[in-house]
């Protein structure tokens, strides 16, 4: 059992062993290249998987505005400000706005919709961000807004990884 097939191991070892002995100079450099180009191949394609992996994330925002008639540009203005804010900061994902196409009917006119890449990244811009709080302050004036999180529970989006 275990015995045998030890034995036939070092056997094979020893037949390598003396193989590799018999090649001349140049031969053995031309095998340490090929050992270094499979294991780099190797590595490089376990390094790469790591690197490349998709992130998921899973913080999304949702937040509705409602806004009186004649504030809807200043609004907007600040909205685009603190939008591009949120842009810059680490973890953000993207943003998704939407009006509402019946603006007296409507519960609410503007959804907004954020993804981060966790709910540290957006505690962190939403607590610490002295801009953000300037432009929150703006926005506080123009509108009343209400902000839920979520969490993804199922995605069955189709995702193309072109590589």
């Amino acid at each position: 059992g275990r015995r045998g097939a030890m034995a036939g191991l070092v056997r094979r070892a020893g037949s390598v062993l003396e193989w590799y002995g018999d090649l001349s100079v140049g031969e053995k450099g031309l095998m340490a290249m090929a050992f270094g180009m499979i294991a780099g191949t190797g590595y490089g394609t376990w390094v790469r998987r790591i690197k490349y992996r998709v992130p998921e994330s899973d913080y999304l925002v949702a937040t509705t505005y409602t806004v009186k008639e004649q504030d809807r540009k200043q609004f907007e203005t600040a909205w685009s400000d603190a939008a591009r804010l949120a842009q810059r900061q680490p973890g953000y994902e993207w943003t998704k706005t939407y009006k509402a196409l019946d603006w007296e009917d409507s519960p609410f006119h503007y959804i907004s919709f954020r993804m981060w890449n966790e709910e540290l990244s957006c505690k962190r811009f939403l607590s610490y961000d002295p801009t953000w709080k300037e432009l929150s302050k703006r926005m506080g004036e123009v509108c009343t807004s209400e902000s839920t999180p979520y969490r993804i529970l199922v995605d069955d989006s189709v995702r193309r990884i072109i590589e």
